[in-house]
């Protein structure tokens, strides 16, 4: 997720509990594109081996081998193809989403990728551009390549993050691809994460909004599993996670930082309080200590 998935987020996960794979925010390939030193701190600094891959978002063949064949020196599990991502802003340049439209640019980019990169491919996408019905003909174009992954997002670019998420999407993949499924897709709580794990046979999930809200999700999901007692984290808990993303925000200036905060702390307020209000005074700080009291005196009261 672009300014949310950073370094500082990835250190936070790994101390609340960890999943089995980072993604890293996506990076636009294009002609002139290269590896911001940004990435390659984030990517040489992880203190926990927990595997990271690298996502690309582009349209020309070349530009992935490209930039691709630089990542090859670095310590990544795998090259991830956004071919899902569905803002109106990043389709009308013909990226993300939009090349559901031209699955002949999606099967030339795999291929070129496979032939000349010495890392794993894999793949994020939607059911469609249009209509779930689509997803026949990307599978088809997918089972050609030997992808490592897919991770597959219940929805169509169209349906952006309010259509219904279709998880027999999820099955359908799994059943046409040799490789691991991990679906994707409104994934709020570790029930939902393994009642689609169990009804789709997906190998895995992939979350992304909701563990900015929940940080603590994927503990959660393992605890889960191994029938442990599953942690539910207090209003000290959630206040120690704000004054952490305030700690990795500050060295901005004083709007700026608000602003990123505000990535953070309105879908964690979202998910805390369904009447909206703690939602709502959060939109409006507009400093960093009207944004710690709004916190602390909502979460003095959880």
């Amino acid at each position: 997720m672009r300014g949310v998935t950073t370094r500082h987020f990835f250190d936070i996960i790994d101390d609340y509990g960890r999943p089995d794979e980072y993604i890293f925010e996506f990076l636009r390939v294009h002609e002139t594109a290269a590896i911001p030193d940004s990435l390659v701190d984030a990517i040489e600094s992880r203190k926990i081996d927990t595997a990271a891959s690298v996502q690309l978002l582009g349209r020309e063949p070349k530009h992935f081998v490209k930039i691709a064949k630089l990542f090859q020196k670095y310590k990544i599990k795998a090259i991830n193809l956004n071919f899902g991502c569905p803002m109106p802003k990043i389709n009308k340049k013909g990226v993300g989403g939009a090349l559901l439209k031209e699955l002949e640019i999606i099967d030339e980019i795999i291929s070129r990728l496979c032939e000349s990169v010495d890392l794993p491919i894999s793949v994020k996408t939607r059911t469609g551009y249009e209509h779930s019905s689509e997803l026949d003909r990307i599978l088809d174009v997918l089972s050609r390549h030997r992808i490592s992954a897919l991770y597959l997002h219940g929805r169509t670019v169209r349906g952006l993050y309010s259509e219904p998420v279709n998880f027999e999407c999820i099955t359908t993949a799994k059943r046409v691809l040799r490789c691991p499924v991990i679906a994707n897709g409104d994934i709020r709580s570790a029930s939902e994460a393994t009642w689609i794990i169990e009804s789709t046979g997906a190998d895995g999930v992939m979350i992304g909004r909701m563990a900015v809200a929940n940080p603590w999700i994927f503990r959660q999901i393992n605890e889960l599993y191994e029938q442990k007692r599953i942690f539910a984290p207090s209003g000290v808990d959630y206040m120690n996670y704000v004054e952490r993303l305030k700690s990795f925000n500050s060295s901005y200036s004083e709007s700026h930082s608000v602003s990123a905060m505000k990535k953070y702390v309105v879908p964690l307020a979202d998910f805390v309080d369904a009447s909206g209000d703690f939602s709502s005074k959060i939109r409006r700080v507009t400093t960093l200590t009207c944004f710690g009291d709004t916190c602390e005196k909502f979460f003095a009261n959880l």
